[in-house]
């Protein structure tokens, strides 16, 4: 029996190769709007948004890293809570997630974790 956080980034791997096909990107969507898989997601900033932005974000994007220390990263971009992530959702998708992600830099999240992360921040990052 697969988990349901395989079975959720299965479902994105498949939308995946539907956005690749030409269906249209949910990133154009309107705000309100939100992918069918939203109304079953257990995905929350507690249960995933807070840990995955503390190991793979936070060592360069929080506001209490001085600048020397912050890996070139823009001070302005930083992570510390829901609500500076939820304002950098269109960044974070589009730097973070897809065939070429940029963020972060040297890796690091696997492609379960960055479908998850991708599920979480196409649902509004509740």
């Amino acid at each position: 029996m697969r988990s349901p956080a395989s079975v959720s980034a299965v479902l994105w791997v498949a939308l995946g190769a539907l956005l690749v096909t030409g269906c249209a990107d949910p990133a154009d969507q309107p705000d309100d709007a939100q992918p069918p898989a939203c109304e079953t997601s257990y995905l929350t900033y507690q249960t995933f948004g807070a840990p995955f932005l503390t190991t793979w974000c936070r060592g360069c994007h929080a506001s209490a890293l001085p600048l020397d220390m912050r890996q070139g990263s823009p001070p302005q971009i930083n992570f510390d809570d829901a609500e500076a992530a939820r304002s950098q959702r269109a960044r974070i998708l589009a730097r973070s997630v897809g065939e070429a992600p940029t963020m972060p830099p040297a890796g690091g999240p696997s492609a379960a974790e960055r479908a998850l992360l991708e599920e979480w921040l196409r649902c509004g990052a509740p």
